[in-house]
């Protein structure tokens, strides 16, 4: 009974058999055959798992102590380049500790670990970069942890010259410690700050490796090759460039980076050895805090970028879908995905429903006025009913002022709302009211231009009349000042204000009256205006009595001292309360497409600086004041027969007058008033009616702009008609300015109507072909 208790529940008559140990992973069963010596394990997985589980499990398999102080060296390079086998015979003399293979497969899937107990140093050998694998950001992710918890990094290649693979590489590796691995290492006691020592080891067979020079070292070459790829080594605590020439019947000779390595070693002035389970506690941390999946995209072997147009949509930021090129084509831009509407970019437009229900997109927008409209008429219609949405064959459709309540949307009632692509660089969206705020600003101002036309001779009179009631009585009346006493300028001819020297009290303009000094013996004490006689009879005597006439009292210029106080006082305050919102209103109506004030301060096409006629003086005086003469004489003579007013002042070369401002409706240029008499429809900047365009706008054909053109295609054509096969020279241009300036007043009058009707150059708008002939006058403008 005893001998039957002791007996196995099951009995198995079959021979026992030992169970085969199976290991998942194929590289780490290394052949022992050779005497069971020491062999590398798997320390992470292609995964970035760790085999190891606890610091005691890791000196166990490193089969070292848990006092011993080790360094870590780990090797990278790309696959093929002999990584495991440059181990085996630095560090374990040929020894294969690390596995080698003659295959195409890779024979290191991971990272495997060997300790080198003699100098005790534990050697790690990674995975190789370039190799065939779906998850090579995971891989350069596990890569750049072993390289953070490194203290000598060895980088290993064998081409004949330096790849950019291996810049990239280290320059990553350098930025990733600085913004992220410092950090973590940091937080586990580790307080070095600077990352480990790097060794390029390079062998070549037919090319010299980098040598050093007494002027640049191999690491300077290095380092400059760095900056010149825009990577930074500064993570690194030191670089250093071990080349070798290898004959290709010959076996490596690993001297050289044994030696190097060994200093390296030896070196603990940046990194100390350390603990094993210091080692491994860095690794653990950096491995689970930058941990996660990584979305892996294929690489593209046809990238688009490198054939289809690079506009990319403001608004949807999708990418055109058109080779490049296709705009010089005359294609736009076009992709096939919907747009989103953005408030900013307004991409929407109207399309007619009445038409978009019997089959045809018709794009009609919100307009101040009708096609029909004057811009009297346009302007009661638009602050009676608002805006208009006019269709070219349903007429007016909407109004938004219609009834007195009860309007409904456009989008509700009449149009369709279309959301469409916003190019950047690209042909832009023509807004539904792009232009209405400075559609009613040029009619509010052509109003305004026809009351002051009619008062203006009225205004002057009484204003010179009011000065002179309240002027001192040694001073001249305005009404007998016509020209300037210094230089003979003609105010009325010129534009330029009058001013008068409180010394002398004769009339002068602003450049020959720009001084201020006290003038005691005509009562005035504080710095007021004299003229350049006055200025230096003062300075040699301050109370000197300039002038013929003799000394008046004090209350003889009080009045005046008042009226100055409370003009200036009002006119700085006219200044911050009226002109500035003016220009704002201005800046905020004015179309996307024209030039800025601040990009234009002369005309695009006959080059006049625009300003005032006292600015533009002012500005004359000076340049021709600080001329130089080195080459010849001809601005002496110019400026004395300035100063001598001998020199004609009716608007001509150095006598300037008032150049207002405009802009072109059709290519958004700033242009000078005699550089834009002509006026036509421009449809395609969405102004029906005619409005102001300059003379070379002019002269390009209807057809040479397509529909919605930009800025660009415009300029473009604007500039084969100013610099166009006209065969005038240089000189020709410079006599057609003269003649310009000369006939400018007569031509004014007469060109506006001739080129309407078609009976001037141009063989009109409305009829021939839409070119224009340009004559020597339009010539001389263009240049």
């Amino acid at each position: 009974a005893q001998d039957e208790a002791l007996r196995p529940d099951v009995i198995n008559d079959a021979e026992f058999k030992s169970i085969p140990f199976i290991n998942t992973n194929d590289y780490d069963s290394i052949d022992n055959a050779n005497g069971g010596g020491n062999r590398a394990f798997l320390f992470l997985d292609a995964d970035e798992n760790l085999q190891i589980a606890t610091p005691d499990l890791f000196c166990k398999k490193l089969k070292c102590q848990e006092l011993d102080k080790i360094k870590v060296i780990s090797i990278f390079g790309n696959t093929g380049d002999g990584k495991s086998h440059t181990m085996n015979q630095v560090f374990f003399d040929g020894d294969p500790v690390f596995r080698t293979s003659t295959e195409q497969s890779s024979c290191t899937i991971g990272v495997y670990a060997a300790m080198q107990r003699e100098q005790g140093v534990l050697c790690l050998d990674t995975e190789g970069l370039l190799g065939t694998t779906a998850k090579s950001n995971k891989r350069m992710r596990m890569l750049l942890k072993i390289l953070a918890i490194s203290d000598i990094v060895v980088y290993r290649t064998r081409s004949e010259r330096l790849h950019s693979d291996m810049y990239e590489f280290l320059g990553t590796a350098s930025k990733a410690f600085c913004l992220h691995f410092t950090q973590a290492l940091q937080s586990m006691g580790n307080g070095s700050t600077l990352g480990p020592a790097v060794i390029i080891f390079h062998e070549t067979h037919y090319t010299k490796p980098l040598e050093s020079t007494v002027e640049e070292s191999a690491e300077d070459k290095l380092r400059n090759s760095f900056a010149r790829l825009n990577y930074e080594t500064n993570a690194f605590s030191s670089l250093r460039y071990v080349g070798i020439q290898t004959d290709a019947k010959s076996s490596t000779n690993f001297q050289k980076i044994t030696d190097a390595l060994r200093l390296e070693i030896e070196n603990t002035a940046v990194r100390s050895p350390r603990q094993p389970s210091v080692v491994f506690k860095a690794m653990k941390l950096l491995n689970q805090k930058f941990a996660g999946e990584i979305i892996e995209k294929a690489i593209n072997p046809f990238p688009e970028q490198y054939f289809t147009c690079g506009a990319h949509c403001e608004s949807c930021s999708r990418r055109c879908q058109r080779s490049m090129g296709h705009v010089g084509d005359g294609e736009p831009h076009f992709n096939t995905q919907h747009c989103n509407y953005q408030h900013q970019y307004e991409n929407k437009i109207y399309l007619c429903k009445a038409c978009y229900n019997n089959g045809k997109e018709i794009v009609v927008s919100s307009r101040t006025q009708s096609q029909t409209d004057t811009a009297w008429s346009g302007l009661l219609n638009y602050m009676w009913k608002g805006k208009v949405i006019e269709c070219p064959y349903c007429g007016e459709i909407y109004r938004d002022r219609q009834h007195w309540y009860g309007n409904q949307s456009p989008e509700a009632s009449v149009v369709n709302v279309q959301v469409v692509h916003v190019w950047k660089g690209g042909n832009g969206v023509q807004r539904t009211n792009a232009h209405s705020a400075q559609m009613v600003l040029d009619s509010v101002s052509s109003l305004s231009e026809v009351f002051t036309n009619i008062s203006a001779p009225w205004t002057r009179a009484l204003s010179d009349l009011f000065a002179d009631s309240v002027a001192p009585s040694y001073w001249r009346p305005n009404q007998e000042i016509t020209l300037c006493h210094a230089c003979k300028r003609n105010f009325e001819k010129t534009g330029m204000p009058k001013h008068h020297c409180r010394g002398c009290g004769e009339g002068f303009c602003h450049t020959c009256s720009q001084h201020k000094l006290p003038v005691p013996a005509r009562g005035w004490l504080e710095p007021v205006r004299v003229c350049n006689d006055c200025h230096q009879q003062l300075q040699r005597k301050s109370d000197a009595t300039p002038g013929s006439k003799p000394i008046n009292d004090e209350g003889d210029i009080r009045v005046r001292k008042y009226g100055e106080t409370i003009y200036n006082t009002i006119s700085s305050v006219a200044a911050v309360a009226i002109e500035y919102p003016k220009e704002m209103i201005k800046d905020s109506a004015r179309p996307s497409y024209w030039v800025p004030d601040a990009e234009s301060p002369s005309c695009f096409i006959c080059k006049s600086v625009f300003g005032s006629a006292e600015e533009l003086e002012l500005g004359q005086h000076t340049k021709l004041t600080t001329t130089t003469t080195t080459t010849t004489g001809k601005s002496k003579e110019r400026h004395a027969s300035v100063a001598r007013g001998q020199i004609d002042s009716t608007g001509g070369a150095y006598g300037p007058s008032e150049c207002r401002r405009h802009h072109c409706r059709r290519c958004g240029q700033a242009v000078c008033s005699e550089c834009s008499n002509r006026r036509m429809p421009v449809p395609e900047r969405g102004w029906q009616t005619e409005v102001r365009v300059c003379d070379a706008c002019a002269c390009v054909p209807q057809s040479s702009l397509g529909n919605g053109s930009n800025r660009n295609s415009i300029s473009s054509a604007l500039s084969d008609a100013i610099n166009g096969d006209d065969g005038s020279t240089e000189e020709q241009h410079q006599q057609g300015n003269e003649r310009r300036r000369s006939s400018s007043s007569n031509r004014s009058n007469t060109s506006h109507q001739d080129y309407r009707n078609g009976n001037g150059n141009g063989n009109g708008i409305n009829g021939g072909n839409g070119n224009c002939n340009a004559s020597d006058d339009a010539k001389a403008k263009t240049e």
